[in-house]
């Protein structure tokens, strides 16, 4: 079927087998509804199809039924069938206002709420509004637990051996420590983040700040101090081979 999405992120890129390097991408319908979509094989788009955060896109989904998972809002898509409409607003012309009519309507309670739709109903996308934002957090590699090395590392064999990612492989788990806005939540969350923004900005800047622990004041700084001073919201979802809920994405509009 032909859908209006309005994209709100979309990972960084993960290795496959069958497509070499894809994103996983969520948007919400212009009829309120959630949407994963999947395999995108972003950096192969030609640019005219290669969408930014809150770009409306008409595309040609299926709902995926073979997913292992089936959760609820995984689509496949036709990569080819990708036409950009129009974005909502970006850059110094941000219209938060617009955006928020279309997000704020679908806040969750909290991540236990989430936790017991996944059991329920397969749900699997969700967004969060924290209560108290405690810390960000950077913890190397070697320290992780093994299913946050798989997903951090993101190594497939191809068919032709080991792909080896032109993107910069992010040598650090990067999370957010925080309270929910509910009287249910069990006080404390450390959720790995794998918002492409935050990930750019590692990428980028650690050219630009020569040691590490230059570059961590300046990301904290930037997603800790900086994101305290917003409306902060976190774009959550579950990752296909554990289940697990990740914050997939930052919406940061400003306070009232």
């Amino acid at each position: 079927m032909r859908e209006r999405i309005l994209i709100l992120t979309k990972t960084y890129p993960n290795l496959s087998k069958k497509y070499v390097e894809t994103v996983c991408v969520a948007g919400i319908t212009d009829k309120g509804e959630w949407r994963r979509l999947y395999p995108i094989p972003f950096r192969k788009l030609p640019f005219s199809q290669r969408f930014k955060k809150f770009d409306w896109i008409e595309v040609d989904t299926v709902k995926n039924t073979k997913e292992k998972l089936k959760r609820k809002e995984s689509y496949r898509v036709d990569a080819s069938s990708i036409k950009v409409l129009g974005n909502v607003g970006t850059g110094k012309n941000r219209n938060w206002e617009e955006r928020n009519k279309f997000l704020l309507p679908l806040v969750n309670k909290s991540l236990e709420e989430l936790e017991q739709l996944k059991k329920s109903k397969k749900v699997s996308l969700g967004l969060i509004k924290p209560a108290e934002l405690m810390d960000f957090t950077l913890t190397p590699i070697d320290e992780c637990r093994d299913w946050e090395k798989e997903l951090i590392e993101g190594t497939q064999r191809t068919l032709s051996g080991f792909y080896k990612s032109p993107l910069d492989k992010v040598p650090w788990k990067f999370s957010y420590v925080f309270k929910c806005n509910d009287s249910k939540c069990s006080g404390r969350h450390s959720i790995m983040c794998e918002d492409w923004e935050l990930l750019e900005s590692w990428r980028s800047w650690k050219n630009k700040y020569k040691t590490d622990q230059l570059l961590w004041q300046k990301l904290k700084e930037k997603y800790l101090d900086w994101m305290k001073k917003r409306n902060l919201h976190f774009i959550v979802g579950t990752e296909s081979r554990y289940n697990k809920f990740l914050i997939i994405g930052l919406y940061y509009p400003p306070k009232q």
